[in-house]
This record gives structure tokens, sequence and C-alpha cells, in this order.
């Protein structure tokens, strides 16, 4: 706003003293009484060629720091030219213009209290900083699902040439990846390449004419010499139509894509190798992981080749089979990025490090030789200036190191310091007893509050607290054109999905319908799917090893899949014989097709005593499973039906459209919030909130996630532990390792002393599996009244919430007994239980209680369905539960069980009574699913 002076009552004046020039900046009046004190406005002369100027100070009758000319023309003055303080065009300008700034500030006041208004915001995959105008909650609008095919699968077969005198390592340690590590040295100059094909053995992949593909793998190069090249390929040897591998990056793992499209239907291999530039070959070693194809559409095809290597793994990730956007999930990490030393680790004994506080942690080294350090790995953005700083060293040092390159960013200083990272961001921040110099230091050294922060300026210390919003839920689209995609979307503080594609595991609950189609060395079996289906070839079938069905028709060939958009709406799946077990001249029972898809092969152990081969309807017939779940060594031999899933099957999985979408609710936690300014911001998939765990006591400690100890592994593989928690509270007691019997990269255990048995503990972990991610869209409030409302509804919202959740937890105190509806003649005997029925406690687990009889109290034939389950008390897998017969004939009771399957009919299991029979009572629990 302009400065307004003051007025003067009705402008006395004075006159000049002395005449004056037109530079002139100290000015003598005749009566400096007459004139108000600086700074103010005063006019020389009294017609239109008057002065107007601006003073600064009055010193009797002296006017000082004087703006000649500040309105009209500066010129010189007379002696005896009259002065005053007289109403100016400035005054008036100077009112004018403030009135108008005060009243647009007024509108704007008004407007931001009384308009809701929005920033659009749209967080994408990865990690990178987003510029905020002011802090404030992020409200999600939406996120779309994806799914990505590896057509690839699970398991590739891989082979290798020997023109170059090429060795072949396989399963090179820890990896942090899904698949395992392939290093291919070259000993001499020359031509050597991994050749990859179908799973399970040498049979190549096909590609359709007109259609479009993508190979993805990782590829690192270790050493290579010569003007040779690796190259990636999808169609021939690597020196025809491939992509090159960078090899000005050696020890840096790089996610290489290569595109082809067919004009014939052709059969192809994946091939990784070294090739020729020009007449030079390469002498060179590099390893090779996480192999995906990838059929894709003609736009992915045509921009493939122009994306950057960061883009490519955002892009196409290497999945399993067939992965949707799988728990999504984005993270604003706090302004200062590093957590308290209680996530840090060391490579040395506990009592050389100990941790006095969040932020303070004492180093004390054994002597002056051997240095005491602790450490922790943090993915920041890629090619971002940073600074770190300390509050307190002591004279000990920390360094930053660049871990994809394994260079040090920041080494041997006490100060604050700024850094660059690198391409991958993944760095690792040490504190040490090093000394300034390098020297090893023998005194304890205290770090106190360590500061990491965006931007080249340290600020002072404060503890690191995060935001995020993580959703648990698989969001899939069609693969193809991403078309009817699942997706996120908020009403009233809860979030739901529009639901236009379910998942299937396939294993027992399915009704089996039996065999159709068959042929010389195969069966197609087929199975009802839910009214709710779309039509014809909208399925994707994942065999037990990855590979992906073909399914483009109802075909009578092993390894195809499809759904009749028929009134059954079935899905068909043909099964080579050497899979099932099942001869040429045999047909499987709908029980026997269930024990297959639970991953049992059927034999004759009298021809077949390994277990491979087929039962042919004669000798006999005996059930194996594979050791790894996959290949062709078969034990665990039986006589017996099996009636539980096979050890290390991993079934097959239907991913299907639905006709018609629905939504449902999903669960979530946290709220993300922007801070003003510049946020590191992390947007990915795979996170698994709280999954309880059960930990068990072995060697010493209470251990989970342990293959060595069953039933303590987590449901997914652990990439990641992000928190544990005791009783709900953060609980840092837990240590993790990394060996060979951790399921995924981590087990964890704790000393007994530390352990709470009574305790509930859960953790928060990342998986291992890694699949696509998306976007989030959304907005913050950019001003008041949209900051207001929000937290009006956000308050509205809770409380509903608490109203609701106090009322679920009431009924489930007091749960309400479900009287069954009986079938099949069966009646409940009244004089023997009062209380028949079932009901589902606070825990999960459902309780059954009752006794029947069968038609006119007579016999009850095997394999009856006695009643079913509703939905919501049905169990995880097939269950039994005891009970026991009374004969009216006879004094003595007869034990028996009732099986309950996962779509909640309870069957009997044995033929009982006669036509004097009276009741059969049975009581049990299981847990729901």
């Amino acid at each position: 706003m302009k400065t307004m002076y003051p007025a003067q009552v009705n402008s006395p004046g004075t006159e000049l003293a002395t005449a004056i020039d037109a530079t002139q900046d100290t000015i003598l009046v005749a009566d400096g009484s007459m004139l108000l004190d600086g700074p103010n406005l005063l006019t020389i002369g009294t017609d239109e060629a008057a002065e107007t100027i601006l003073y600064t100070g009055k010193s009797g009758d002296e006017l000082t720091g004087v703006t000649r000319g500040f309105q009209g023309s500066a010129q010189s003055w007379a002696v005896g030219t009259k002065v005053a303080r007289y109403f100016t065009a400035y005054d008036h300008d100077a009112a004018i213009g403030n009135i108008s700034e005060l009243s647009d500030g007024l509108t704007a006041t008004r407007d931001r209290l009384d308009t809701e208004q929005h920033k659009d915001v749209v967080l994408a995959p990865g990690m990178h900083v987003v510029n905020a105008e002011r802090s404030a909650p992020f409200k999600l609008s939406g996120i779309k699902g994806r799914t990505l095919v590896n057509l690839a699968g699970r398991q590739t077969n891989r082979t290798v040439n020997d023109t170059a005198s090429a060795t072949i390592s396989v399963g090179l340690g820890s990896t942090g990846s899904n698949t395992e590590v392939i290093n291919v040295d070259v000993k001499d100059s020359g031509e050597a390449y991994l050749v990859f094909n179908q799973a399970g053995g040498t049979t190549p992949f096909k590609a359709t004419a007109g259609k479009y593909y993508a190979v993805v793998a990782d590829v690192k190069i270790n050493s290579i010499s010569g003007a040779g090249l690796i190259k990636l390929g999808g169609s021939g040897l690597p020196a025809v139509g491939a992509v090159a591998v960078d090899k000005t990056k050696l020890g840096v793992w790089q996610r290489v894509a290569h595109r082809f499209t067919m004009t014939a239907d052709t059969e192809y291999s994946i091939i990784v190798g070294t090739c020729y530039a020009g007449t030079v070959l390469a002498k060179a070693n590099f390893d090779v992981r996480n192999i995906a194809l990838h059929e894709i559409s003609q736009s992915d095809y045509d921009s493939l080749q122009s994306l950057s290597e960061a883009q490519v793994s955002a892009k196409y990730p290497y999945v399993d089979s067939v992965q949707p956007v799988r728990n999504p999930y984005a993270i604003r990490y706090g302004e200062n990025l590093l957590p308290p030393f209680y996530e840090w680790a060391s490579n040395y004994v506990n009592t050389q490090w100990t941790i006095l506080e969040p932020y303070t942690a004492r180093l004390t080294p054994p002597n002056g030789s051997t240095p005491v350090s602790m450490h922790y790995d943090i993915t920041l953005t890629p090619n971002a200036k940073y600074t770190i700083s300390a509050e307190q060293t002591d004279g000990a040092t920390f360094s930053v190191i660049d871990m994809a390159r394994v260079t040090a960013l920041v080494d041997n200083t006490t100060k604050s310091t700024m850094f660059t990272t690198g391409n991958s961001g993944t760095v690792r921040i040490f504190i040490s007893s090093y000394l300034d110099g390098g020297a090893i230091g023998k005194d304890s050294y205290t770090f106190k509050n360590l500061m990491l922060t965006l931007g080249t300026k340290a600020k002072p210390f404060k503890p690191r607290e995060d935001s995020m919003l993580a959703l648990q839920t698989d969001l899939y689209s069609d693969p193809l054109t991403g078309t009817n995609a699942d997706e996120v979307f908020e009403k009233d503080g809860q979030y739901f999905k529009l639901v236009w594609w379910k998942k299937a595991t396939i294993t027992d609950n399915f009704n089996y319908v039996g065999i159709g189609g068959k042929g010389v060395g195969w069966k197609q079996t087929f199975f009802d799917l839910p009214s709710n289906t779309s039509g014809p070839y909208s399925e994707t079938v994942i065999k037990y090893d990855g590979k992906i069905l073909q399914s483009n028709q109802i075909t009578n060939s092993p390894d195809s899949s499809a759904i009749d958009s028929g009134n059954a709406k079935r899905c068909y799946i043909s099964i080579a014989n050497t899979d099932s077990g099942w001869g040429d001249n045999y047909t499987p029972t709908a029980d026997e097709i269930k024990a297959y898809f639970m991953g049992w092969k059927m034999y004759n152990p009298d021809t077949n005593p390994n277990g491979d081969g087929v039962y042919n309807d004669s000798g006999r017939k005996f059930f194996a499973y594979r050791r790894d779940g996959v290949s062709a060594s078969y034990t665990g031999g039986q006589a017996s039906f099996p009636t539980t899933v096979a050890p290390n099957w991993t079934p097959y999985q239907l991913v299907y459209q639905l006709a018609t979408p629905t939504v449902e609710p999903i669960v979530s936690e946290g709220i993300l919030t922007f801070n003003e300014g510049d946020n590191q911001i992390e947007v990915g998939t795979g996170i698994v909130l709280r999954e309880n765990v059960k930990p068990i006591f072995g060697n010493g400690y209470y251990r989970f996630n342990d293959t060595a100890l069953a039933g303590t592994t987590l449901k997914y593989k652990l990439s990641k532990p992000l928190f544990m928690y005791r009783n709900s509270q953060v609980d840092y007691g837990w240590e993790f390792i990394s060996d060979q019997y951790a399921y995924g990269t981590y087990k964890a255990r704790k000393a007994p002393a530390q352990y709470d048995a009574s305790a509930s503990d859960s953790i928060t972990y990342m998986m291992l599996d890694t699949s696509p991610a998306a976007p989030f869209t959304g907005s913050y409030a950019a001003n008041e009244k949209a900051m207001l409302q929000e937290l009006t509804d956000a308050v509205q919202q809770n409380a509903t919430a608490v109203s609701v959740l106090m009322n679920k937890k009431a009924e489930k105190d007091a749960p309400g007994l479900i009287m069954p509806t009986l079938l099949n003649g069966i009646t409940f005997n009244d004089t023997s239980v009062n209380n028949n029925g079932y009901y589902k406690d606070s825990n999960g687990r459902v309780w059954l209680s009752f006794a029947i009889v069968g038609p006119s109290s007579g016999p009850i034939p095997q394999g009856t369905t006695i009643f079913k389950l509703v939905d919501g008390f049905r169990p995880r897998k097939r269950e039994y539960i005891a009970g026991v017969t009374t004969d009216g004939m006879a004094s003595s009771a007869q034990p028996i069980s009732v099986r309950i399957e996962p779509d909640g009919a309870v069957i009997l299991t044995a033929v009982v009574g006669t036509s004097s029979w009276l009741s059969v009572t049975f009581s049990g629990s299981f847990l729901a699913r």
C-alpha cells in the first residue's frame, strides 16, 4: 500500500527564507513552526506551475531530506514564495489506490472463507519431490488399476552357448529381487548368449502376427573389454533387432527393454548376451535377472524405446506371472529424512554402540585400530541435492555412500555438508569412530540430532515425522488396453473400489463338473464360475509354474483355457497327462480333479516308483507332490486320498472380468499430508499393514518368518520391515536377520527377556513380490474455507465411524445364534440339544453345536449335506469337527465327524444309523476366512 501523509487543517503556510535552485535538497523557510514534522508533503507556489516536494525531517526552520519534483517539475524559486501543506494529486491517488487494495484484500479474504479452493495434484509412481503451496492433507480422488502379465512365467528355462568358452552360474545369493541371478562369464573374446524359453523345457515362445511385444530384463555388466556389446533381444541372435546395454555403467543394474513385432506367427526365444560391434567381439562378465515378456499395445510399442531407464523400471517392473496394482501406498517423508537410531544397523556387538535417546547414539571402539560404525540405508530422489548435518559428533565423522556405485558422496567431515544423489538415489548414511583426517579414535563418541533434508541449506533439527496413506487391495484392468480398470474412490471418510475384475485361486473351492474333451496325452476339465462373469475369453489363467495359459478359444490341447459365455459360465482348462497323472485310459473323479488342483499327481507305484508316469486304470493308485512345487521331481507318495494342499504348491490362478461391476469397501491406514514447500514423496505398491505374527521359541530366541520353524512365515515374502507393533504400539525390540532361512529377505528374532507372550505382535512390511504402480490423483485444500470444511467433514465421519465400531463391538461381544436351514430331510433332535446353530466370536472363530436325526429317524447316507453356512461364516480351507452317534438299540456311542467345505457345505463323512436310529451330536469351531 502507498504511504498516506498527514493533512493540516486549513493548510497554514509560510514562505521561502532564501531563494533555491532546482536541485537543492535542504530548504530554509521563514517560520518552520507553521509546518508539520516530516516525513510529509509540501507545495511550493500556488498556481498550475507549483512543485510538490517530499521532506523527511524538520529542524527549526530547516527542511531536510527533500525530494525535489515529487510531483510537478523541480525548478528555481525566489525568496518569499508561498510554501504550504495543500491537498495534492498524490494524496488523492494514494487514498483511491489503498481503498481499492483493501477492497481486493477483503474480497480475497471473503473468498478464502466463503469459497472452497483446492489444488489438483498427481502423485506419480516412484520417488520424487512435490512442491505444495501450503500445509494441508491430501484428498484422494482416485487410483486406477493396471494388470501386468509376464508371459515368461515364474520359472524360465535357460541354456548358454559355448562358442566363446562361456561359463554360467545360477543363484548368486540375495539380490533383493524375486528371481535368481544368472552370471555369464565370457572367457574368450567371442559371441556368447543366454537363451530363455518357456518354463519347464526347450519350448520357445510364440508370437502372433500383428501383435506387439516387449522383453524386459535387469542386466549388470561386471566387466567388458573390446568394442563388442551386450544386448537384449527377442527374435534371433542378440545382434539382430536387439537393444544394447549401456556398457559405460559397470557394476550397476540396468532395466533394459526391447520391443518387437512379427509379420507372421513365429516361434522365438529371449536372448541376452555378447555380440559383434562391426567385426570386433567382446570379452565380458555380466549378470541377468528378472526376465519378463509382455504383450503390449501399439501405442506402448511406439513409445517404448524413447523411455528412460527409470521410466522402463516404473512401467515394466518384474512381476511373477500376473500382477495387479497390489496394496498401493503414498508416503510423504518428514522434513528430517533420518529416523531414530533404533532403526539403524551395525556390524558390531551392541556393547560398542549405545542408543542414549532416539536421536543420540554413543560409539565406543574397543581400541585404536578397530573402528565402530552404525548405518542406515535410504532411497532418495535421484540426481537431487540434499544437506546432512549433526549437532554433535565429538570430532568423529559421518559419511554418505552411493550404494549403486559404492562411492563416497560425503566423507570425513563433521560439518554441515551438501551432496547430490546418483541415478539410483540409494545411499547409506554412516556414523563412525573415524576422526577428521582418517585416524581411528579410541574414546567414546556421541552423535546427536543428525538431520538430512532436501536442498542445499542445513535446517534446525526436527525428528522425522512421516505421513502415509496405504490401501490393502488389488486393482486390475484389461491387461492390454487398460480399460475397465478397478478404481479406488473415497466417500464419507471411507475408501471403496469399483470392482471390474475378480481373482480366484483354483484349489478345491469350485464345483468341478468333470472331464470334457480329451485326446492323446491330455484331458480337459471345467468348472462353474459366478453368474456375474463377463463374456468369453475375458479370463487369464496362470498355471502352477507361472505359465500363462492360452485363452483365445475353447481348445483341446494342453495348457489352454477359455470361458464359455453360455448360461453355465464355465471355465475350461486343458491339462497334460504328464502333469496330472491321468492316463489316456483313465477318467478321474471330481475329487481326483480337485486333488490335482491342490498339487497332487496320480501315479502307479508298481510301474513308476519315483512318482513320474501316469495311472491307467490298472494296478495301485498313489498320489505324490512336486518337491519344489514346480519341477517334475516327486515326493510324499501315499495311497490315501489327499485332502489338503500339497507343500510348496502355488495353485492355478484365475483372473476374470465381471459382467457388471460391484462396489467393495477396502482397508486403509493413515492420512497423507503435505508440508508447505518441497515434500519428498514415494508412491509404490506392496505394503502389508499390521499382519499378525505368532513367534515360536527356538535356539534361544523367539522367532518368526523363519522357514526352519513351521507356522512362523508371513503371508508374503518379506522385502523390508517397516514397523513392529506390540499391542498396537511401535516395538523396536526385534532384530531382523538376512540368511537362507528367511522367508524373503529377512527373518526376525527377540530375546526371551524382551518378549511378552501375552502381547499381540504385528508387523507392517514391504513384500518382496513386485507389482505395477499407479499414480494417486487428488487435491489439497488451497484456502481456509476448504480446510475448515474438510476438518468438519472429518470430525463428523470419525464420530460416525466410532459409533458404528461400538455397535459392531457390542454385536461381537454378544453374538447371536444362527439357526441353519437343514437339508435332505434331516431335522434337529430337540430333546438332545437346545442351542442348535452357530455363531462367530470377536476373534473370527465360528462355533457350531447341533444334534440331528435322519428322515423318520432313519439312516443318513455318507456325503449328505446337512446344511450350508452363510457367507462370512465359512472356513478358509476344509475343516472337520467331531461328533458322536447314539443308537437307541445299543448302549455304546460311536465317533463320527462332519466335513466343512470352504463353500459352507457341512457334509456327513460316513453312513450313520439304521431304521432305529435316534441322533447324531456335533460340537466344534474353526477360524472363518
